[in-house]
């Protein structure tokens, strides 16, 4: 993989460092790191793929911590937006496009749409987002464990943040919900996937002893899944993005709202309160529809 230079050397180490390990040999063909209007994205290239991104945008998310003075690695955050765009490649979404970004727009579906219902195909883009981040989420914070839950909410947060100024950089674009779901659906999605950490592995072995102790479950809520809540909302309100702080709801409407996701049971949707929540539950149709096509997922 080659990296072209821009200015800021120190950015593009940083990059390198950071992304070595994740690097896809005859896949990412090569990272081009410059001072372009480009925030971020991913395009097909000769025999592979090529990631661009600006050094612009790595300042505007140390302007997002500065000004929420919320503590969190900004490395976590764009490490995660590095697995969110190599998820586009590794869940097959090129078959859809042949660019995904913050600030490149999608140039128009191809022809795998016609496999889609045709009243879902609007909301094909934000599945395959949701996808990205779900699978983006799970290789970054990895399986659960009992030590280190503050080291997890740091994440979640950097996570969160990203998802945040993704979206206000679509609402600079006048894109916001075109090609991105909004950041409290993505958010939604992401602290369900907190709220199941505990589970997976009973699940994956339908293994009932694996469950964790009703102790343990109640201290990992109490010390992760909600705490996480209240940090993206503290840090969409100190940003001044108050239509985030109002999508993600009260606190009481949030967690009930996961738990309705959590049963599975679309004919509980309509009893959804928040604003993300009702955008994930609009999009599990299209989602459910792509799966035998992408084999991608939500967490519920």
């Amino acid at each position: 993989m080659s990296l072209r230079m821009g200015i800021n050397g120190a950015f593009e180490q940083a990059l390198l460092l950071m992304y070595g390990p994740y690097r896809t040999e005859g896949c990412l063909r090569e990272l081009i790191v410059s001072d372009s209007s480009e925030k971020i994205s991913i395009i097909t290239a000769n025999n592979g793929y090529k990631l661009q991104i600006s050094t612009g945008f790595w300042l505007a998310l140390e302007v997002l911590i500065t000004t929420s003075k919320c503590r969190f690695k900004i490395t976590d955050a764009f490490e995660w937006l590095f697995l969110h765009e190599l998820q586009h490649i590794e869940l097959g979404h090129f078959r859809f496009n042949d660019c995904f970004g913050i600030a490149q727009r999608l140039s128009g579906m191809q022809a795998s749409l016609n496999s889609i219902p045709l009243g879902m195909r609007s909301l094909t883009p934000l599945c395959l987002e949701m996808q990205a981040d779900h699978e983006a989420t799970d290789i970054l914070l990895g399986s659960y464990y009992t030590d280190s839950w503050h080291e997890l909410r740091e994440k979640v947060l950097a996570i969160s943040g990203m998802m945040m100024l993704i979206e206000l950089e679509d609402a600079k674009n006048n894109a916001e919900g075109r090609t991105h779901p909004r950041a409290a659906t993505r958010i939604f999605q992401l602290l369900g996937h907190i709220a199941e950490m505990p589970l997976v592995e009973a699940q994956l072995h339908e293994d009932a002893s694996l469950i964790p102790t009703e102790s343990e479950l109640q201290a990992f809520a109490h010390e992760v899944t909600i705490p996480c809540f209240f940090d993206a909302l503290q840090l969409a309100q100190t940003t001044g993005a108050l239509s985030i702080a109002d999508d993600l709801g009260s606190p009481v409407d949030f967690f009930k709202d996961l738990e309705i996701a959590k049963l599975g049971d679309p004919s509980r949707y309509g009893d959804l309160q928040t604003q993300g929540a009702k955008e994930w539950a609009k999009l599990w149709p299209c989602n459910e529809a792509l799966k035998p096509i992408l084999g991608g997922h939500f967490t519920n």
